[in-house]
């Protein structure tokens, strides 16, 4: 562990299990059932032995503090490879998704799958953003309301860890969308005559999914949206209502 290898520090067992009782008290005290994240700012007061050991036990906290965005970047490379999937099924059945204009049943359970594996990943995808938005909100409140960290240690680590955490939640945010969209583009609400060029505009745009639009392309895509999906389901979108 970094304690172990970085500092040379061994953390004996009763001094973790100290450790831990602190972090439970932490979250206790702040009205918390449970520790959070934001409560590991304290093992900066603890782990270490020698006061040379501090500044290099407190960055590596800071540095690992916001969740891991490791998900983002697995789901990414399964979207894609769901969607080229999606795209020769898709091609096969002539837009069908339903089986209405003939669509092979082996080819529609294919669909029915791969938005099942979708779904799963959106899910996973919903979680982690909300993760990040309560470590967001956690780092905003950071200098207000926690009892155990001085006024000037919470800005300094307002200013090194929120701009990651909303760099992180934009991210999310963005390959969240990729994945409602896919999931659209597979259901009735699209028409089946556009979906594979749906299916194929995700797939360019998978490659910077960060890129970023001018006004003028927005306006665009938007009125795209607006000849691709139904109106209804359209608006509901615009509402942020979610559908899946």
């Amino acid at each position: 562990n970094f304690s172990t290898d970085t500092l040379g520090q061994y953390v004996s067992d009763r001094r973790l299990i100290k450790a831990a009782r602190l972090l439970r008290v932490s979250a206790a005290t702040h009205g918390r059932k449970q520790v959070d994240i934001i409560d590991v700012l304290l093992l900066q007061h603890m782990l270490w032995t020698y006061p040379q050991q501090k500044d290099a036990l407190r960055e590596f906290i800071i540095d690992n503090l916001t969740p891991n965005n490791d998900i983002v970047d697995q789901s990414k490379f399964l979207l894609q490879g769901l969607a080229a999937e999606a795209l020769t099924v898709v091609k096969k059945t002539m837009g069908d998704v339903t089986g209405e204009s003939g669509a092979r049943e082996d080819d529609l359970d294919t669909i029915k799958s791969i938005v099942s594996e979708l779904r799963e990943i959106k899910g996973l995808l919903e979680q982690h953003s909300d993760d990040l938005e309560r470590h967001i909100a956690l780092l905003d409140d950071l200098g207000h309301n926690n009892i155990w960290i001085t006024s000037d240690e919470s800005q300094s680590v307002k200013q090194a860890c929120l701009p990651l955490a909303v760099t992180a939640s934009t991210t999310v945010s963005e390959v969240l969308n990729y994945a409602t969209t896919l999931i659209l583009a597979l259901t009735p609400v699209t028409d089946d005559d556009v979906r594979s060029s749906v299916i194929e505009v995700l797939m360019g745009s998978s490659e910077d999914i960060n890129t970023m639009f001018s006004d003028e392309e927005l306006h665009m895509s938007l009125k795209e949206a607006k000849r691709i999906f139904k109106g209804d389901e359209l608006k509901k979108m615009e509402e942020g209502t979610n559908l899946y």
